[in-house]
């Protein structure tokens, strides 16, 4: 398991963190006490419960060639990396799982996207404003790691008195979007956005779906290129703002967001 730190304390979210490996409890131990671990990491020695949710990586030897890794017996027993998310029940609400036994998610990603709770530690932000719209375009993290999944997050604040588009749109008319520009290293995702609200335009038979006030999408990015340094995100966004009455221009804009490169932490079970 490699470990993704992140200063997030989901302690003080109210928020329960246990971690499950194949890995022996001695092993777990000592990759604790190393790396200063003060949530439970669970042993599941033999893979019994790995393999009764269904998260064992049968294919871990073709992903670990990808990597250049050599096929070692110790590595069988891997489980497909994610999370479960469970209420105060012990009920699980979602699955948060990657195919690839590299990827993982911040901890502030996982509070903002997945929990729906707000954390001010997150990475670089920009901001613009146009006509009746103020955009906030900010990272989860302001570093990342080879394969770690980090989230762009964009705020709209529309003003009251207007909207801007969503999907499905009558043709002619600009919807929200919001998107990474080709990168090298950089797979991005599709981007998450709330339901628009039907809003009918006096006059016209077209049907329309709208955002208004505070609007929040996020998008996914996943950093594929192992030491490619420190990089610059182009993320565009675009979208048109109507009143009622009349619609304003439509608008493009770019932001760059900063993020650094840092190395990886090192597996409790070390790959090599």
């Amino acid at each position: 398991m490699e470990l993704q730190r992140s200063s997030i304390d989901f302690e003080r979210e109210g928020i329960a963190v246990f971690g499950i490996s194949y890995d022996s409890v001695a092993t777990l131990a000592a990759f604790a006490g190393k790396y200063g671990i003060t949530y439970p990491l669970l042993s599941d020695e033999g893979s019994r419960v790995i393999r009764e949710l269904g998260l064992l990586n049968e294919h871990i030897y073709e992903q670990h060639a990808v990597y250049g890794v050599k096929p070692q017996e110790r590595h069988m027993g891997t489980p497909y990396p994610g999370v479960f998310l469970l209420d105060e029940q012990g009920v699980v609400t979602e699955k948060r799982f990657h195919q690839s036994y590299r990827e993982r998610e911040t901890g502030a990603g996982l509070l903002e996207d997945a929990f729906g709770a707000a954390t001010t530690v997150h990475g670089t932000e920009v901001r613009a404003a146009s006509e009746g719209v103020g955009v906030r375009v900010w990272l989860d993290s302001d570093s990342y790691r080879y394969f770690q999944r980090l989230y762009v997050t964009v705020e709209l604040n529309v003003a009251e008195g207007l909207h801007v588009y969503g999907s499905p749109i009558p043709e002619g008319f600009i919807p929200l979007s919001v998107g990474v520009a080709p990168l090298e290293g950089v797979q991005a995702g599709t981007a998450s956005m709330p339901p628009p609200h039907p809003f009918q335009v006096a006059g016209m038979d077209e049907h329309f779906f709208v955002y208004e006030g505070r609007v929040l999408v996020t998008l996914p990015v996943t950093f594929t290129k192992r030491d490619a340094g420190d990089l610059v995100l182009p993320i565009n966004v675009r979208y048109q703002a109507c009143s009622a009455n009349d619609c304003l221009m439509p608008v493009s804009t770019s932001f760059e967001l900063s993020v650094k490169a840092e190395a990886l932490v090192p597996s409790a079970t070390p790959e090599r």
